[in-house]
């Protein structure tokens, strides 16, 4: 079981930053590698009347095969990797729609460009890992449909993370909003993996 306390040794462990006036927003992904599910792990270490707390959710930290087919850019499809990514996002809305809130990557974050177009993530050798502007990329922290759990992840994500389920998306923008006088508003995105987790 992941905790509080596993995720500080994690955090510890990789020499990132631990945030006592902020959330630390963590993604997990998952050793087991299954195209279109969502599988990956959202955590969220916040404090509510000064006692910590752990927010969990089901998310994906991976495109869908639709965009790893499609490309929308020529470049290749993003896939974000880990790494901590500081004052990666700000609280907004995803493709401007004012129903969608959403974490808008408009710092630096990082992550790669697959364009081999063969739907399998990992395997296109001349993918290089780069920090790149979060603007130009797009790739926000948000919620596939509305109603119940999205089980297919599809076109709900060209490289972006993306909650399964809309109610737990929604829980995750009132704990960073309750931070929006913090660090004008800036909140850090670290993305690791399952391996990285110290029980």
């Amino acid at each position: 079981m992941v905790t509080i306390e596993v995720l500080k040794k994690t955090i510890a462990a990789l020499g990132y930053k631990w945030f006592e006036d902020q959330p630390n927003i963590i993604g997990v992904r998952t050793k087991l590698q299954v195209p279109d599910v969502f599988n990956d792990i959202l955590l969220i270490v916040y404090k509510k009347d000064g006692a910590e707390q752990l927010y969990s959710a089901t998310i994906t930290t991976e495109p869908g095969v639709f965009y790893q087919k499609k490309l929308l850019n020529s470049k290749g499809c993003w896939v974000m990797m880990p790494a901590q990514m500081i004052n990666g996002y700000k609280s907004g809305f995803h493709q401007g729609k004012k129903d969608h809130r959403a974490l808008q990557s408009l710092g630096k974050i990082f992550g790669l460009r697959e364009d081999d177009k063969d739907g399998i993530l990992f395997d296109d050798k001349d993918a290089v890992a780069a920090w790149a502007e979060g603007s130009g990329v797009g790739a926000n922290i948000h919620g596939a449909r509305k109603l119940g759990d999205t089980t297919v992840v599809g076109p709900w994500s060209a490289g972006c993370q993306v909650h399964s389920n809309w109610t737990k998306k929604e829980e995750m923008m009132d704990i960073v909003d309750n931070y929006k006088k913090v660090n004008n508003g800036w909140v850090t995105y670290t993305l690791i993996t399952e391996a990285d987790l110290k029980f």
